[in-house]
């Protein structure tokens, strides 16, 4: 006996739903994405209580508070 696979209306309607979604989620997360690969991080950062420096203007996570402070003065003595 060979299996029978049956699409019904409803799985079509969720999936193009999910579709719609996931459309709509990967151009909400591109756009994040490209804000923050694109910005210079120049307007100062946050302090979290975890210890890491997020850029102000983007709200990226630029790792160790320590680690940028010293990346911060070798670039600002060059």
């Amino acid at each position: 006996m060979t299996p029978i696979f049956v699409v019904t209306l409803q799985d079509v309607i969720g999936l193009t739903l999910l579709g719609i979604v996931l459309l709509f989620w990967i151009g909400y997360y591109s756009k994040i994405a490209i804000k923050q690969t694109l910005c210079k991080h120049n307007e100062g950062v946050n302090e979290t209580r975890s210890c890491d420096a997020i850029c102000r203007k983007c709200g990226k996570d630029l790792g160790f508070i320590g680690s940028w402070r010293e990346q911060e003065q070798k670039s600002r003595k060059e």
